[in-house]
């Protein structure tokens, strides 16, 4: 999936450098989302299967995955905004306290910190959003896993498989009946809100489910390679046309584009895996590859670096942006062979972790 994790994590770090060129960005994460949904559900369940799982192995590796860079990124940039504009770290301890304690978008609603306004009137945190779900979802995982293990037991595959479905199906709805149903309905708290936004990391759960139970769909299995390199580039267009056009204070993003990408997320990596022989180019490419082992540190570090160059250079020329985003990834490899330093066993954690960057 390192093709999937690379288009997402050029959405989101485009997005932030260009909001106005790439106003549709956002919807990176989504991929993100649905990317460690999978991840998660896979492993786990397998790991179940094989009597392989442990649950203190797993919150170990979901933390020294997560909070070595993460704490790394946040007190780093708080030394550098100091300097260059103290006046902004005015909540910053309670901040700090909600993103380390994994309910930072929850902290962000009660702010009313809109995730569309101008980036240097926000926080140099105001993406870690992402990761407070993230956090959330991981407590829980372990949770929802056995639960299905044992619904498998006593109920059988099938009807596990729809209690889980129909769980998956009610997260979808959320998002739109609540846009619907609630008259100038708050789109900070519809863009934040882990209720609203679970349903991507639910569809990916979802979907690794039936991977784990060998419940592929056989009819994305192509005879042709050329009808699923189609398939791929189709899915690449639309995403670019959605990172170029679409915007977060449009309805229709909330009630149905959203969960349509969504989908269709799912169906691409079904289509990868399947097909992944003729995918291989993609799947095995040195430059995604490269990125997507980057793609958590490039999260944490594009918006404390975009947002501190754009108080230096508020009315900055054009190359300002491109200087951020190669600052981001200088940073970012050196934070990853860093913080990939300081625990034993780290590199090995990756290869099983869900983390794409990270992903906003």
């Amino acid at each position: 999936m390192n093709s999937l994790r690379f288009l997402a994590a050029a959405g989101v770090l485009l997005y932030h450098a260009f909001p106005v060129s790439v106003p549709g960005g956002f919807f990176g994460v989504l991929l993100f989302f649905v990317i460690s949904g999978y991840l998660s559900a896979w492993q786990t369940l397998y790991a179940m299967e094989n009597h392989t799982f442990s649950l203190g192995d797993y919150y170990r590796k979901r933390i020294l995955r997560i909070y070595p860079a993460l704490i790394i990124v946040i007190f780093s940039s708080i030394g550098v905004v100091s300097l260059v504009d103290m006046y902004r770290l005015a909540d910053t301890p309670r901040e700090v306290l909600s993103i380390l304690l994994g309910y930072n978008n929850l902290w962000q609603i009660k702010m009313n910190s809109s995730y569309f306004t101008n980036l240097t009137n926000t926080s140099p945190f105001t993406h870690l959003w992402y990761i407070a779900i993230l956090l959330q979802f991981d407590l829980v995982w372990p949770l929802l896993a056995g639960v299905y293990r044992v619904l498998r037991r006593g109920l059988g595959k099938g009807a596990a498989l729809t209690v889980f479905f129909l769980l998956t199906f009610v997260s979808f709805l959320i998002m739109p009946v609540y846009v619907l149903m609630v008259k100038d309905a708050n789109l900070t708290a519809v863009y934040y809100h882990t209720i609203t936004r679970v349903f991507s990391l639910f569809a990916g759960m979802f979907a690794g489910m039936m991977r784990t139970e060998r419940l592929s769909m056989r009819s994305l299995r192509f005879r042709s390679p050329h009808t699923a390199r189609l398939s791929y580039l189709l899915f690449l267009i639309l995403t670019v046309v959605l990172y170029i056009f679409a915007r977060g204070t449009d309805l229709k993003v909330y009630l149905f584009g959203m969960q349509g990408y969504t989908i269709l997320c799912c169906l691409m990596i079904e289509i990868m895996i399947m097909n992944r022989k003729a995918l291989q180019f993609l799947i095995d490419s040195k430059i995604s590859t490269f990125i997507s082992s980057l793609s958590y540190e490039i999260y944490l570090w594009q918006y404390p670096v975009l947002f501190v160059l754009g108080i230096l250079y508020p009315e900055g020329p054009w190359y300002i942006p491109l200087l951020g985003i190669l600052l981001v990834l200088i940073l970012s490899l050196w934070l990853h062979k860093f913080a990939g330093s300081l625990f034993s066993g780290r590199k090995k954690s990756r290869n099983a972790s869900v983390r794409p960057a990270a992903q906003e």
